[in-house]
């Protein structure tokens, strides 16, 4: 290659880098203008308390940032839900998200309560996006409604195959009134009302009873994020919101 074509090089890289610097800029405020936030800073858990409270100050919560990831760490402190400090009601939540070999976690929202209605473990009561590793998971092979992008415990998910360990996914939950939407790698999964006779007899079939009734009526549609630390380590990453 000769000297012209060297410059010539040069200079396509240089278009190249200004090309994609100016992309990137273009990209943020069309971001911005959509309405979507970030729900965590990428560096500490400013703007997240955690639940049962008294337990310890971060990371001992079991829960810490590490290269910009979102993630709980099982050998420190105790298992603790990571709630939002803001509260939502119609909203749209997008992250991605990976899990352990065997691992088992979720995203509750629409929270009705900050006690566990139907049994000894404190923790939100509310609708569960549940994450876990579909292929091992004791608790994901033991019934399709507790697999990966249930709304755990009530619906099922209609998605093209299981959700592995160790992968990232991507996810959302809609919630708009009374209409659930859940995505899992671009897929809808979950699409209902909850006032439509099927899920209502859906909720009603669970073993939660108490739960299903008081999630039923849904009196509470504005509530905090809760990130669910079950077992094993999980990831998440990407986490952002925007209301609807």
């Amino acid at each position: 290659m000769g000297e012209a074509d060297i410059s010539q090089g040069l200079g396509d890289q240089a278009l190249t880098r200004r090309s994609f610097l100016v992309m990137a800029a273009a990209a943020a405020p069309l971001c911005a203008a959509d309405g979507w936030k970030p729900l965590y800073n990428g560096h500490n858990l400013d703007g997240w308390w955690w639940w049962p409270p008294g337990k310890g100050t971060p990371p001992e919560p079991s829960w810490t940032v590490e290269n910009g990831i979102l993630r709980t760490t099982p050998d420190k402190g105790t298992r603790v839900y990571l709630i939002t400090k803001e509260s939502f009601t119609d909203f749209e939540l997008a992250w991605d998200w990976k899990i352990e070999k065997a691992g088992n976690s979720g995203i509750k929202y629409r929270v009705q309560k900050l006690i566990n209605f139907d049994g000894p473990r404190p923790e939100p009561g509310g609708l569960e996006y549940q994450m876990a590793d579909d292929e091992s998971n004791p608790d994901a092979l033991s019934d399709a409604k507790h697999s990966t992008a249930a709304i755990y415990s009530y619906v099922t998910p209609n998605k093209p195959k299981l959700a592995g360990p160790n992968v990232w996914h991507s996810a959302r939950i809609l919630a708009r009134g009374l209409h659930i939407e859940h995505w899992l790698n671009g897929v809808k999964v979950v699409d209902v009302n909850l006032d439509a006779p099927e899920t209502i007899a859906s909720f009603r079939a669970s073993e939660r009873k108490r739960s299903a009734e008081v999630f039923l009526k849904h009196e509470q549609r504005t509530s905090q994020i809760a990130l669910q630390f079950h077992d094993g380590a999980a990831w998440f990453h990407d986490l952002k919101i925007r209301a609807l």
